[in-house]
């Protein structure tokens, strides 16, 4: 595992179905709580520039979500449900009543879940690129058959971890826009190809669970007009796995709610362009999106 930021301290909390490894940084402040994505993800490779950018004004909370990063002690299955329920057992360990949800991609689905199912914790909301958002994906009947077939996530994992070359390859086909231009090109791809050798497949149970063979079985979308709480959506231009057309549809639903697009970013929009996604989400929280 890659150093946390400085001044992050590394902490676990022990639940009934296993262990979460979670990284707490900024002692006064608003709590904001930060979610990465599913598949080949984990905190430190979503959040790692954004913990010290918060961690000054904030109190910055910052979960591995069940078989990822350190909290792979994990028993039975994490779908969406699993996933709110371990964010509200979070809040209430970490005795924060309401905080700011950040979350990226799969991580955006829990944290649109939870706020509609618990609206008073939330004093705002920020959807990366978020998934449980479309009635239907492109391909939506071949990525249903894929996924129950249980061989093309392993397959797949197999691949991107032989060399640092098909690592690279495997992030530029699915969540980098521009490989070459990431300033710490080099350090992601350690993290990554760490996340790889600690786990069987590229795509996680959420997955599973929300894609049907003729449309999602988690979408958010129509209950979206019910959240109150300051919202703003970020997307990169040109990301591959959710398009950004999903985040447009989003905000016309959310009221009050804003788009933010970064442009030649892809799906990983906030590892592309650390610094303009971070301003992005200093502003917001500076305008109101606090408690």
């Amino acid at each position: 595992m890659t150093a946390p930021p400085q001044g992050s301290a590394t902490e676990h909390a022990e639940f009934p179905a296993g262990t979460i490894r979670y990284y707490r940084a900024g002692t006064a402040g608003p709590a904001i709580v930060l979610v990465h994505g599913g598949g080949i993800d984990n905190a430190m490779i979503s959040w790692r520039h954004t913990i010290p950018a918060l961690a000054a004004d904030h109190r910055v909370f910052v979960p591995d979500l069940p078989r990822h990063g350190g909290s792979r002690n994990w028993s039975g299955r994490v779908g969406q449900r699993t996933m709110e329920e371990i964010l509200r057992w979070l809040l209430d360990l970490w005795g924060v009543e309401r905080a700011v949800l950040v979350g990226l991609s799969t991580g955006g689905s829990a944290v649109t879940g939870f706020t509609l199912r618990h609206p008073h914790r939330a004093s705002g909301l920020v959807l990366v690129a978020s998934g449980g958002l479309r009635h239907r994906i492109a391909g939506q009947l071949p990525m249903y058959l894929m996924l129950r077939s249980r061989v093309a996530g392993p397959a797949i994992a197999r691949l991107a971890k032989l060399s640092r070359g098909t690592c690279r390859r495997y992030l530029s086909r699915g969540v980098l826009h521009a490989p070459g231009r990431v300033a710490d090109l080099e350090q992601l791809l350690d993290e990554v190809l760490a996340e790889l050798r600690g786990t069987d497949s590229v795509f996680s149970d959420w997955l599973f669970e929300a894609v049907g063979s003729r449309s999602m079985r988690v979408n958010h979308l129509p209950l979206l007009d019910r959240v109150r709480c300051p919202t703003m959506l970020i997307h990169g231009a040109a990301d591959r796995r959710v398009p950004l057309q999903v985040s447009r549809t989003a905000a016309d639903v959310v009221p009050g709610s804003e788009l933010r697009v970064l442009t030649e970013a892809g799906h990983w929009c906030h590892r592309e362009k650390p610094g303009e996604f971070n301003a992005a989400l200093r502003e917001f929280l500076n305008r109101g999106g606090n408690p």
